[in-house]
């Protein structure tokens, strides 16, 4: 033990953790698995700079473990690790994307970390990439051994600073993170499988499509309320019309009578003024005088009376007629929708 890593805590930082920060130069593969695979190497990182980092994993069934050296920590001290991590992920939801604590070579109480399917949230998002800080405590334990495990899904470790230096940029959170069945993986050139439907291309072609879908749906709910609308304008215009054509109707008997009434009145001061000029022993000029007046007065009331009436059915028979055609034509856009 002689050779273990002592690491020293960050006191630029207020918070009460000793804070370790991943090197891949300071891990190797675990020999204890013979399926591992993966690489090291430089790449550009999520702000721009180029950092060493360790992709480890496949799509596939190999089981994969790198490990950090073995360190000596502080007893019952608490710890904060951070690192950048991409990928971990695979749209079949049978991935394996881990980090461990182990002490002591005790590898049956290790501390283990699912760093898949939001079982820990990252501190921040940044292209694609999800920082995190995972904290322990040591308690009685010094000698530390840290491990990142993958199967069934490419993850790419890459060294991290603090949180705060990277508070200068936004976090950029995927905006299909809902709809996808995988993260961001920077094997593909997108991110995701171009090929797939949970491509960014599909996804957004698909969410045009549904926006598109709603516009219409919308458009056609207004078309349908207006003809609605225009329907019952109509219906009403209709009743209106044709209470008006029955009052008028109910008020001929009225009419006529009145008519008649005002024909005896006039009958009455023709007889009189007969008599007062042919003599009472004048019966049959009397009556002549009579009928001729009874049909001229009568005729006359009556005939203004019937065209008054007629001019206002007509005209209410015209103002149905409208109607009637609006309301066809309202029905001809319903059944055309």
């Amino acid at each position: 033990m002689d050779n273990n890593n002592i690491i020293t805590q960050n006191t630029d930082r207020t918070q009460p953790y000793v804070m370790l920060y991943f090197n891949a130069r300071e891990w190797h593969f675990n020999k204890d698995c013979k399926d591992n695979t993966g690489s090291r190497s430089f790449m550009t990182g999520p702000d721009g700079a180029l950092t060493e980092a360790f992709t480890i994993g496949n799509w596939t069934w190999n089981w994969t473990e790198i490990c950090s050296k073995q360190l000596t920590l502080a007893k019952n001290t608490p710890h904060m690790f951070t690192f950048w991590l991409n990928g971990g992920e695979n749209d079949r939801n049978n991935e394996v994307c881990r980090f461990e604590v182990i002490f002591n070579n005790d590898h049956e109480n290790r501390y283990t970390y699912n760093l898949n399917r939001n079982f820990i949230q990252p501190v921040k998002r940044l292209n694609g990439w999800e920082l995190y800080e995972i904290p322990f405590i040591t308690g009685e334990n010094e000698y530390t051994e840290l491990r990142f495990v993958a199967q069934y899904a490419y993850m790419t470790v890459m060294a991290a600073k603090d949180k705060l230096d990277y508070a200068e940029f936004p976090d950029t959170a995927d905006e299909f993170a809902d709809e996808r069945p995988q993260r961001h993986n920077i094997v593909f050139q997108d991110g995701w499988p171009t090929n797939n439907w949970y491509s960014t291309k599909n996804l957004r072609a698909q969410r045009k499509q549904h926006e598109q879908r709603g516009n219409n749906e919308q458009s056609e709910n207004r078309d349908l309320s207006g003809a609605m609308t225009g329907m019952v304008s109509a219906f009403n215009g209709l009743s209106g019309a044709l209470g008006t054509v029955n009052c008028t109707l109910s008020g001929v008997p009225q009419m006529v009578t009145g008519c008649i009434m005002s024909a005896c009145d006039m009958l009455r001061t023709r007889i009189t003024e007969t008599v007062v000029k042919c003599g009472a022993d004048n019966p049959d000029e009397i009556a002549e005088a009579v009928c001729e007046e009874f049909n001229d007065r009568l005729g006359d009331v009556i005939n203004n009376n019937i065209e008054s009436m007629t001019d206002n059915v007509n005209d209410l028979l015209g103002d149905i007629q409208g109607t009637l055609e609006d309301l066809r034509d309202t029905v001809e856009e319903l059944n055309e929708d």
